[in-house]
């Protein structure tokens, strides 16, 4: 055997023991993408059920929101009388108020008028009642 012969069958020694060295990191680097492969597969399916599910949920919500938007519809009319009678209610006690005031300034008009007079007892009752009578007329007039 020539050096170039001694060479090449030394670099082919070579060579098999390092496939013979390689041979166990491959067959473990097989397992665990066997294993990915498995866990790939796993995850596929628990997306496909999750996504199942999450259109299952989203078309139930749909349905939840389109039932809560027709009742709030059939309230509307329901808040508007709320509101007209609120408003109405207002007014009716904006004018007791108003009415109220006049009646209390007419009296103690009357009031100042008894003390304007130094009146006292029944004849200062008299006056007033008196008094009230003739702001009566006036304003009925």
């Amino acid at each position: 055997m020539d050096w170039l012969g001694i060479a090449v069958f030394i670099l082919s020694l070579a060579c098999a023991g390092f496939v013979i060295i390689l041979i166990p990191v491959m067959k473990k680097l097989a397992a665990t993408l066997e294993n990915t492969a498995a866990t790939v597969e796993t995850v596929n399916k628990s997306i496909g059920e999750m996504a199942g599910e999450a259109t299952v949920l989203l078309y139930n919500t749909n349905e939840t929101l389109a039932d809560v938007n027709d009742k709030i519809g059939k309230l509307n009319p329901l808040f508007d009388i709320i509101h007209d009678t609120g408003e109405s209610a207002h007014h009716l006690t904006s004018t007791l108020v108003n009415f109220t005031s006049n009646k209390a300034e007419r009296g103690e008009a009357a009031a100042q008028f008894t003390d304007k007079n130094n009146l006292e007892g029944l004849l200062r009752g008299a006056a007033f009642i008196y008094y009230l009578r003739q702001m009566k007329k006036e304003r009925d007039k």
